[in-house]
């Protein structure tokens, strides 16, 4: 009898501390066949992955710490499952999707770690696809005053990040700083948080600093938000007309789910200012989009545009996709988009999944398609 009360006492605790604590592998495997083309440089024919959403793995798990107090953490990473590899094929598996680690309450929560920039939150949010298929373009900063790579935009690492709860009647946010960790003494040309510069240009200890914010309301079908971010001494050039600048953010986006139609509308500006004989570079990119149920899928479509100020180098882009759900876990999709310049500008779709094409010929269009499956897990 007394082994036996030492059993059942044993196997409570261990209930409860299982009550306490969890950990999850999570992930998604999405593959397909696309086709990119691009005027004046061919096509590419190919598999990829992430067409419909990131190919990933996972770790993720939460411990009550009583009194309403959580901690958690967050592991995730890329897969290439093409190739069978990490998002990186020379590093292999990592964890640059997000790494962070947090605690939380009745407070909200704070979040240390890699992790998305408050300025990519509602470009996700607003986008009929969530950025993924081909709703990303490339030819940010191609004129952006010295800046050789725009692309810290998504993810910034070293960061703060504070989240309000959940209990303020609709409104959210965060906001979130992020440390460039450069001294005054270096000189290099990779800037922390995927920012590049003018080789030879020196840093000073704030370059590639983050700091940023994001605020909004949902309530029933009515989902609007906004941010606004900046990253230190973005823009570094040398000689006579030596300087730094700064690269800010700001959007603004809302969605109303209908029932039969989800409309949705997107605004954002990227801004650097110029100096001396280097022109202020402004770009402005829109995007109203919808979604729509369709039998046992959802119908989406989305037309953008890519408006850099003071220049006729401008672009529009049409898409269109459906996504039919076999089940909760899979689904297959198929997408289309086309991409047509204006002037001298070349954006073209960031490589899709590892498939890649050459930039289409100044004032050139580019025409992508890709069917595939997801499966999450």
């Amino acid at each position: 009898m007394k082994k036996s009360l030492i059993a059942l006492a044993v196997l409570a605790a261990s209930g409860a501390a299982m009550a306490q604590s969890s950990v999850t592998l999570f992930g998604i495997i999405d593959a397909g066949v696309g086709y990119v083309k691009a005027d004046g440089a061919g096509h590419t024919t190919g598999l990829l992955n992430g067409g419909n959403g990131t190919s990933r793995l996972g770790f993720r798990g939460t411990e009550d710490l009583g009194g309403g107090l959580a901690a958690s953490f967050w592991l995730e990473g890329a897969l290439n499952n093409d190739v069978g590899g990490g998002a990186s094929q020379t590093t292999g598996f990592d964890f640059q999707r997000r790494s962070t680690v947090s605690l939380s309450g009745t407070f909200g929560e704070i979040r240390l770690g890699r992790d998305f920039a408050a300025t990519y939150l509602p470009s996700i949010s607003y986008d009929v696809s969530g950025q993924r298929g081909f709703e990303q373009i490339e030819q940010y900063g191609a004129t952006g005053a010295g800046v050789t790579g725009l692309n810290g935009t998504t993810r910034v690492n070293n960061a703060i990040s504070y989240f309000l709860p959940a209990t303020l009647g609709g409104f959210y946010g965060n906001v979130q700083y992020a440390f460039g960790e450069r001294n005054s003494n270096t000189t290099a040309v990779t800037l922390a948080n995927g920012l590049s510069t003018t080789a030879g240009a020196a840093t000073t200890d704030k370059t590639g600093n983050f700091i940023g914010g994001r605020l909004g309301y949902a309530n029933g079908p009515l989902d609007v938000s906004g941010s606004y971010g900046s990253f230190a001494d973005a823009v570094r050039t040398v000689g006579a007309a030596s300087y730094a600048e700064d690269y800010k953010i700001a959007n603004i986006g809302a969605s109303y789910d209908f029932g039969i139609v989800k409309p949705m509308i997107f605004v954002q500006q990227d801004k650097i200012d110029g100096r001396a004989t280097v022109a202020d570079y402004k770009l402005n990119t829109y995007a109203i989009g919808a979604t729509a149920p369709l039998g046992a899928g959802v119908l989406r479509a989305q037309v953008s545009r890519y408006d850099v100020k003071n220049s006729n180098a401008d672009a529009n882009k049409f898409s269109l996709g459906y996504v039919y759900n076999l089940s909760k876990r899979t689904a297959v999709y198929a997408d289309v988009a086309r991409l047509n310049n204006k002037g001298a500008a070349t954006y073209n779709f960031t490589g899709v999944g590892g498939l890649a094409n050459a930039n289409p010929t100044a004032g050139g269009n580019a025409t992508a398609f890709a069917v595939g499956v997801k499966h999450s897990f």
